[in-house]
């Protein structure tokens, strides 16, 4: 483990919401996260770089050197890849793989902790390809001339409504085989199961929310016990205990309890909620916060997480919502990897600690420490049978629910963490 790894590991192991000065140290954890032009400068330097580190155009004309090496032309521009906020495109990364000699396990790890994404999704004919290639000692040059002996694919639009091919099922194929020609044929005769990515995650991500969201589903259980424990209104002269405020006072108290929308009261969902008061619910919204978001910006939080600084490097990007579950559970092809196993993360916490919550009927359920492995140990199986990598504690999206699992309530630990970057919001808005 790296030094970076090991100090975001113990951040998440020892930072508490009950600490003093929590939300100033919740900065100062996002702070420590590095850039794409760090996590690079670190890789090269792993791997024979021994120049010096803040000098932007030796780091270039050594990655370039190692291009050339392996008979590929280097990329343009190589001095403008050490920016914090640069992601390079997949095919361009894997060239780099290539370029480095990088074999299976050590290109998944570069994409873990560098580029912060999964690496072959072998649903794609490229990087079925790749895959074999690296697999079996084969350059990047031999890898073009395979792919060009191969027609490509029309993608479509959605999952198609049949029996598909999961991604697994083609990696144990390419792991059985070591003769490119059986690969050729393998991807020719299943050819139109090229035509559509992510079916694995997708497949989880709708039957996650079909147990969330049903009339009887973990949302409405968990809402209720929600209600009950948050946002009923106790009238005290009801309960015969002695109150010595004016009766006009608390007549204006009871009318304003009373009222439809109590403005402070947290989010809960009915058998019949949509997809935005779930999501709501999920996220521990209150009242007045959802209905501002859904009337001020079209229940949107993008104008909440853009440029929030607890949500550093661009750990916003594809933060799961509600316009990106409908279509999940729609089976719609999203284009974007991230969305996939943003959400996949997201809905497999939510489902393990909803289910505990609604199980005890205890909002309040204290969380032991093999409850916290379990929910660890079942979102990374989901993310590695789709084809995902595992938590990284240095990525600033799965930092945050590392954290969470932590602590003795984890839902509602995620859930305060989620009102600090509103309450940022909030202050960036004032000044």
């Amino acid at each position: 483990m790296s030094q970076y790894t090991e100090l975001l590991n113990i951040q998440a192991e020892t930072l508490s919401p009950d600490d003093d000065g929590y939300e100033e140290s919740l900065l100062e954890v996002s702070a420590l996260f590095r850039g794409f032009d760090e996590a690079l400068t670190a890789f090269i330097e792993e791997h024979g770089y021994e120049g010096d580190l803040a000098d932007t155009s030796a780091k270039a004309k050594f990655i370039s050197q190692k291009f050339r090496q392996e008979k590929m032309e280097p990329p343009r521009n190589l001095k403008g890849w050490f920016v914090p906020v640069k992601k390079l495109d997949r095919e361009t990364v894997f060239q780099f793989c290539f370029a480095f000699g990088l074999g299976i396990e050590e290109t998944n790890d570069f994409f873990r902790c560098v580029r912060y994404d999964r690496s072959f999704d072998c649903h794609t004919i490229s990087e079925a390809v790749y895959y074999f290639c690296m697999r079996n000692g084969l350059s990047y040059t031999e890898a073009q001339e395979i792919i060009d002996r191969i027609p490509v694919p029309k993608k479509v639009k959605a999952i198609p409504n049949r029996e598909v091919l999961y991604t697994g099922t083609i990696i144990e194929y390419i792991n059985g085989i070591d003769d490119r020609e059986k690969l050729i044929r393998y991807i020719k005769d299943n050819i139109n199961d090229f035509q559509y990515n992510n079916a694995t995650a997708i497949k989880y991500i709708q039957e996650l929310w079909d147990d969330i969201s049903k009339a009887d589903g973990l949302a409405a259980n968990e809402g209720a016990i929600i209600d009950r424990t948050h946002n009923r209104f106790e009238d005290k002269h009801k309960k015969h205990i002695t109150d010595t405020r004016s009766k006009e006072v608390v007549e204006e108290e009871v009318r304003y309890q009373e009222q439809e929308v109590k403005p402070f009261d947290y989010v809960v969902a009915g058998s019949d909620a949509s997809t935005w008061i779930i999501f709501s619910q999920i996220l521990g919204l209150s009242n007045y916060q959802e209905n501002e978001y859904s009337s001020k910006y079209d229940r949107s939080l993008t104008s909440v997480l853009s440029e929030n600084k607890l949500l550093p490097l661009k750990a916003d990007y594809c933060f799961p919502s509600r316009q990106s579950i409908d279509k999940l559970i729609r089976g719609d092809l999203v284009g974007d990897d991230e969305i996939i196993r943003k959400m996949l993360i997201f809905l497999v916490f939510y489902t393990h600690w909803a289910k505990l919550i609604v199980s005890k009927k205890d909002v309040f359920y204290s969380a032991k420490v093999s409850d916290a492995e379990r929910c660890l140990d079942t979102i990374n199986a989901r993310l590695l049978d789709a084809g995902y990598p595992e938590l990284y504690a240095g990525n600033p999206y799965d930092w945050l629910f590392k954290w969470s699992l932590n602590d003795e309530h984890p839902l509602e630990a995620f859930r305060t963490y989620m009102g600090e970057v509103f309450a940022v919001k909030e202050e960036d808005t004032e000044d």
